[in-house]
């Protein structure tokens, strides 16, 4: 998951105290544990349900001075500068409700209910919204008091439930659910722009803080005035004399991210002119069946070292071995989406290898709307035929069909270039000369790795770069449209994906009165790296009954 906060971070060094230095004390290093997981006795949990909490409050060390200066904000600071800009533009008052309203917004869930939460366990309380972990970050010398924040798994695998008409109820989340909501991008936008529309007025940001927040001590006042503020206004002052703005690339839209260039920064290897030539988006997917994978990422670069390459897997073959190769990448994703030091990541593969046990036992919702048993059973026969071969075979149910076998093919498909050609060898060897290369192998193949389809009717938009609305036009390749909104949108559970209608100029709109929950965007697959073409061949000859009984066996999935 994507650096992010990368330039929120920007203007917020907010480690005043972190100065160069071998020791971490003499450089003023502090770190903090999620604020919400002190509920949990973790160590008394069985695996998968420690796992879930970690996964939805973990911070995985992310919450120090270190993260600070590159993906992590202090709290208070960015909250009080959003909830001001929208004072200013709707009149809201400075209060914590208009903070939950604005981060709303950018597709931040606030849930009433996680409807995968563990048995028997408290439901989490929450400081902000869900994937956004939050922590007191502590020194006696110098004394500093500062509540960090930054993602966390939940923030992109965590997303909204659906009701019987497809209505999405934003507040029911659901864990290892893609958040197709999601804009990371506008939210690092919003909070540049919060903190540019004070300018000088640093005192005026310092007095809007305990509005916002009322709990907000005098010690982490004097901690934000003396030690966090003058790095803001400093940097935010080389950022405009720069003329570049927040982030050196573009992050992505609702749902969809851009990985491979956060990870680049983080390594020093971002090209010039990344805004035109870092476009490698790639959607948020369902994590179910994550272990019958052999390597990660939608290019399959990465795997565990020692482990084999790409092959068949069927469900005996993921045993905790397995899972526990795969727990040892996915911990690396913290280095670019949350900032982790690549020779901090080790600490915490213990909280990984957990966070993959709960993986090994999720499900997706079911789908929640009626579907047509016989038609489902002639749109068995035809993925078997047509589809199994790439994305995997299902066992004979006809109500929640399970994955036995997994063919982890890598192919060069005929879908958008960009994603796959990002992660060039530049990177590869950049991860690999790492603290944390002997780990793991990063190599670039040039290809994709055909996706597994769990949770699929909740997944849209489709293709790696979610540039096509719904199964319906992907399979239908000519009813693909241009331009389509995009976030906070009802799905049709007919096409399957999201909801909508075509203008008069063509684009896809929402139906008229649907008011969405988050803020939309509209998508130009015209783009760099949002093409909508490709799969055409797969699904050529598939007429019409054929393809409405396919969609009807994958709502299923």
């Amino acid at each position: 998951m994507k650096r992010v906060l990368a330039s929120v971070a920007l203007a917020l060094l907010a480690s005043a105290c972190v100065l160069p230095g071998v020791h971490d004390f003499l450089r003023g290093y502090g770190k903090a544990p999620t604020r919400a997981l002190a509920a949990y006795d973790l160590p008394a949990m069985d695996r998968p349900a420690r796992g879930a909490v970690l996964f939805a409050l973990g911070d995985f060390g992310a919450l120090d001075t270190d993260a600070l200066e590159t993906h992590a904000v202090p709290w208070r600071l960015a909250g009080a500068a959003l909830v001001r800009a929208e004072h200013d533009a709707t009149g809201a008052p400075l209060a914590p409700e208009t903070l939950r309203t604005v981060m709303r917004r950018f597709g931040f869930l606030y849930p009433d209910a996680i409807g995968n939460w563990p048995k028997g366990a408290a439901a989490p309380a929450l400081e902000g919204p869900l994937g956004l972990n939050i922590g007191m970050i502590e020194r006696r010398v110098p004394r500093v008091e500062l509540m960090a924040a930054n993602l966390g798994c939940a923030s992109c695998h965590a997303g909204v439930t659906y009701d019987a008409t497809g209505a999405p109820l934003p507040g029911q989340a659901w864990l290892g659910a893609p958040n197709t909501s999601l804009d990371l991008e506008a939210y690092v936008q919003a909070v540049y722009a919060a903190f540019s529309a004070y300018g000088a007025d640093a005192e005026a940001l310092l007095a809007d803080i305990p509005k916002v927040f009322p709990d907000t001590s005098p010690d982490e006042m004097k901690t934000l005035r003396s030690f966090v503020l003058p790095r803001v206004t400093a940097r935010m002052e080389k950022i405009a004399a720069a003329g570049a703005g927040p982030l050196p690339f573009v992050n992505g839209a609702p749902g969809l991210t851009n990985g491979v260039a956060a990870l680049k920064m983080q390594f020093g290897v971002l090209p010039a002119e990344a805004h035109a030539r870092e476009r490698g988006f790639t959607a948020i997917p369902d994590l179910g069946g994550r272990g019958f994978r052999t390597s990660l990422l939608y290019d399959g670069a990465y795997r565990a070292a020692g482990a084999g390459a790409n092959r068949t897997m069927q469900r005996a073959d993921i045993t905790p071995a397995h899972l526990d190769g795969l727990a040892i990448v996915t911990a690396f994703f913290t280095v670019p989406s949350m900032g982790v030091h690549p020779d901090r990541v080790g600490a915490y593969l213990g909280d990984a290898r957990a966070v993959f046990r709960f993986l090994d036992s999720y499900a997706p919702p079911r789908f929640p709307g009626r579907i047509d048993a016989a038609k489902a059973a002639r749109g068995r026969a035809l993925y078997a035929a047509r589809c199994a071969s790439c994305h995997g075979v299902y066992d004979e149910s006809l109500t929640s069909p399970q994955l036995v076998s997994f063919p982890n093919r890598l192919a060069p498909y005929d879908t958008d270039p960009a994603r796959a050609a990002a992660f060039s060898a530049d990177v590869a060897a950049a991860v690999n000369g790492s603290a944390y290369g002997d780990q793991l192998v990063a190599r670039t193949t040039g290809q994709y790795a055909a996706p597994l389809l769990s949770g699929l009717w909740m997944s849209a938009p489709y293709l790696h770069n979610g540039s096509v609305p719904t199964l319906r036009q992907l399979l239908t390749p000519a009813e693909r449209p241009q331009k389509f909104l995009l976030g906070g949108h009802r799905l049709d559970f007919a096409a399957v994906g999201i909801d909508g209608r075509r203008d008069a100029a063509g684009v896809q709109v929402y139906p008229r009165g649907y008011a969405p929950f988050s803020t939309p965007v509209l998508i130009d697959t015209t783009q760099p790296g949002l093409s909508n073409r490709g799969h055409e061949k797969d699904v050529e000859g598939i007429g019409a009954r054929d393809r409405d009984a396919l969609i009807e066996y994958l709502k299923l999935l």
